[in-house]
């Protein structure tokens, strides 16, 4: 569903390079859920894709552990390779992906929103569109 929309939306809103971008960021979140949120009890994870001409919003809901955004690798600099364990680059994939991601814990809900402003991503060309790092 999610790479569905995001080839429609590359092709209608002319935002090359999308769907890389989005699938990269959903697959990080929800490999994330999993293997954290749910790592002893598995449970349901909600996808919304809300898409307007302005941007694309990608928003995942679960109902696992809780985490502290900050402290979890959530800032815009690269995390130092030499010092990562597994895992670590997670968040920093989907932040370097999208346009913004916000996290907050409601009553017993995590909710990860992470949105793409169409206006950053390169018009198509006839080349590949995976190597403009605006989208």
């Amino acid at each position: 569903m999610v790479r569905a929309v995001c080839l429609r939306v590359e092709r209608d809103a002319g935002c090359a390079g999308l769907e890389w971008r989005l699938m990269s960021a959903y697959n990080e979140a929800f490999n994330n859920i999993v293997e954290h949120a749910y790592a002893v009890d598995p449970g349901e994870v909600e996808v919304v894709l809300l898409v307007d001409d302005e941007e694309v919003v990608l928003r995942m809901i679960d109902q696992g552990a809780g985490f502290d955004f900050e402290d979890a690798g959530a800032r815009d600099e690269a995390p130092a390779l030499d010092t990562l364990s597994e895992g670590g680059m997670g968040l920093f994939i989907i932040r370097s992906a999208m346009s913004s991601v916000t996290y907050e814990r409601r009553q017993d809900k995590n909710l990860l929103t992470m949105t793409k402003t169409l206006s950053e991503c390169a018009a198509p060309t006839s080349a590949s569109s995976h190597g403009d790092p605006r989208c």
